[in-house]
């Protein structure tokens, strides 16, 4: 007897719903999922669709900086600039694990378990056609992707399909985390090139005169307090900013990148370079401490107690070990020039933030033979002789990464000129 075409679409409609009850993730596509199909699309030069994958993974799991990575690298490709430092802050912001630790939640399951990542896509042998569904659509069943985990209470490995379990990322792993800064470095300086130097170079005009240098409660180098007297001069008024370094040098070697931001890791040879190229040169340590002082006698141009929200060191968000646990000036590193208020000459940061080059060779003792009259440092008869610090030049000011003490006006130090460190700039005197 004939089957009416009625029973015939109802035992195919049976047989739809039995295959969407058994292959639930027919048609759904997870956050992992999502992720390899645009790393299929990255690998075939398709951009524009990995893009598009990524993007609804994040969506998906707005957290997971495996995805946050993978979208700002096609972003950088397709020079969205912008897009792509916005991701990328979001991963430096995150903390860094020694692996790739995820927390899995296992469908049906109430409670998850932490366990390792080792690879997010595993096809398994025996993960291929299924005769039902081979009748229902005429293909054989794709291969089911599965996750190989290490589970780190049990020391098991095991193998979970994708559909199967969600996995949340505890934290970067060190080796991406040090990818994603490259990245940041390097979308920076497009964007701070972009930008450029905004507006004209602001200098305070110094009468000179006499004041006494140095402090009898500091370090040897620091002593003996001794008189000097300067010409007029002048001096920029921000330490220079990574948009004008970068514009006006061709590079950028600053470990924490912005436009706005100090330029640092700059030796004291690019400093000059820099200086001199714009027709000026840089200050004499002499003059330097006279500006910072601002015309004060005390230990710090605001007084002889530290005040934090004057200037910019190694405070509780510092990283480094010296840092004052109960203080804080509101920024981890760097800050934008001109963050903190002037000293009482009109000058800005000259305590904190980066510490600043002057054209003075070091040397400890120098101040028992300095001159009174514009001093202009030791003598080197030979520059290239490193042995006693030889070729040290000075760097004055106190940075984001030392302590209050060197935020001190008379407070001295001196490190190799073609050094760089990520706590050093700069700025111009004329």
């Amino acid at each position: 007897m004939m089957e009416s075409p009625f029973s015939f679409l109802k035992l195919m409609l049976c047989l739809f719903v039995l295959n969407f009850l058994l292959f639930p993730a027919v048609g759904f596509s997870s956050v992992v999922d999502e992720t390899l199909k645009g790393d299929d699309k990255l690998a075939q030069g398709k951009i524009g669709e990995a893009e598009e994958h990524y993007a609804t993974a994040l969506q998906m799991d707005p957290e997971n900086w495996r995805v946050m990575r993978s979208l700002a690298e096609v972003r950088f490709q397709l020079k969205k600039y912008k897009e792509t430092k916005l991701l990328v802050d979001r991963i430096l912001a995150m903390k860094v694990s020694t692996r790739k630790i995820v927390v899995v939640t296992l469908k049906g399951e109430s409670e998850s378990f932490e366990a390792e990542i080792v690879d997010e896509k595993v096809i398994t042998p025996d993960s291929g056609g299924n005769n039902m569904r081979h009748y229902v659509d005429g293909e054989a069943k794709k291969p089911i992707p599965h996750y190989r985990l290490f589970n780190l209470k049990t020391g098991k490995m095991l193998l979970i399909p994708h559909d199967s379990a969600t996995i949340k990322y505890q934290g970067i792993p060190g080796r991406d985390y040090a990818y994603v800064q490259e990245l940041h470095a390097k979308v920076e300086d497009l964007l701070i090139a972009k930008a450029g130097p905004s507006g004209p170079v602001e200098m305070i005009e110094l009468k000179g005169g006499c004041f006494k240098m140095g402090s009898a409660k500091g370090a040897l180098s620091e002593q003996p307090v001794h008189e000097v007297c300067l010409k007029p001069f002048k001096l920029d008024k921000f330490e220079v900013n990574q948009g004008r370094f970068q514009a006006f040098m061709g590079h950028n070697p600053s470990r924490f990148k912005g436009a706005n931001l100090p330029a640092e890791s700059v030796t004291w040879h690019e400093a000059e370079e820099y200086c001199r190229n714009s027709g000026k040169r840089l200050p004499t340590e002499a003059e330097w401490e006279y500006a910072a002082r601002g015309g004060t006698g005390t230990a710090f141009y605001w007084g002889d107690e530290f005040d934090p929200t004057k200037s910019n060191f190694c405070d509780s968000k510092c990283v480094m070990n010296i840092r004052t646990e109960n203080m804080s000036d509101g920024f981890s590193n760097t800050a934008p020039v001109g963050s903190f208020s002037a000293n009482p000459f009109g000058l800005h940061d000259m305590a904190g933030n980066v510490n600043e080059w002057v054209s003075d060779w070091f040397e400890i003792r120098y101040y028992k033979n300095s001159p009174k009259d514009n001093p202009q440092g030791p003598k080197r008869l030979n520059p290239s002789d490193r042995r006693g610090g030889g070729t040290q030049r000075v760097y004055r000011g106190g940075a984001w990464k030392t302590d209050a003490n060197s935020q001190r006006s008379a407070w001295r130090k001196g490190f190799e000129s073609d050094y760089r460190l990520d706590g050093t700039g700069f700025r111009c005197a004329r």
